[in-house]
């Protein structure tokens, strides 16, 4: 799925001219802790609850308190689903606004939306093993990855992706088939060193028991 597929209709902008009480209003009744501001349909920046809690004075205009951000953190509607995890976690959103290719916003997405999707799809119960790679943001790029199992006669069927300390990213892969040893040498031999692997028949690993237990858990 793409950005412009994962648009909430129940998530609106707020705009710069919405006074700080209205603000505090709509995010505390929606139970949103932020949500992008919108100046001219280009996103102006972002506000957070809690920062607007702060302010003495509830009356004033939000493009008087926020500061505008060219560099505000945003999605091209074409963006893959497993794109916007690490947006959304490096710059600590729960709300990512999405823009048309001529910078207009058109909508935003939640994360426990994509949560639910990223976590629906690693935790299917089909055939395949899990690998646990961890590396710098830098370097993440799924399609590569998929481009190198795939050279292996596998295919991509779960990804999910989580914050580490420092810029690091760690990326569960889940693949179809269980036997990876091939997969991991290629991915080795690319700059992607594999840590962990899980649910495999040729990479066994003492985590296998409890990770399974875990993908029952979930199994829908």
């Amino acid at each position: 799925m793409i950005a412009k597929e994962l648009i909430s209709e129940q998530l609106h902008a707020l705009r710069t001219t919405d006074s700080v009480e209205t603000a505090i209003d709509y995010l505390a009744t929606q139970g949103f802790s932020e949500l992008p501001i919108l100046e001219n349909k280009t996103i102006y920046n972002y506000c957070r609850l809690q920062s607007l809690y702060a302010l003495p004075n509830k009356s004033q205009e939000l493009m008087h308190v926020v500061a505008s951000n060219p560099h505000a953190p945003k999605a091209l509607e074409d963006q893959h689903l497993y794109e916007l995890v690490p947006l959304l976690a490096s710059n600590e959103l729960s709300v990512l606004g999405v823009v048309d290719a001529s910078g207009s916003y058109i909508g935003s997405i939640d994360q426990k939306q994509i949560n639910k999707l990223i976590t629906q799809s690693l935790t299917y119960r089909g055939m395949g093993a899990v690998l646990v790679l961890e590396m710098d943001e830098k370097d993440y790029s799924p399609a590569t990855m998929a481009r190198w199992i795939e050279e292996n006669g596998a295919k991509v069927i779960g990804l999910m992706v989580s914050q580490l300390e420092f810029s690091r990213l760690k990326v569960n892969i889940k693949v179809n088939t269980t036997y990876v040893r091939a997969i991991i040498a290629t991915l080795d031999r690319q700059g992607f060193r594999v840590s962990q692997v899980y649910l495999s028949e040729d990479s066994n690993d003492k985590n296998d028991h409890e990770i399974d237990l875990a993908l029952r858990f979930f199994d829908f």
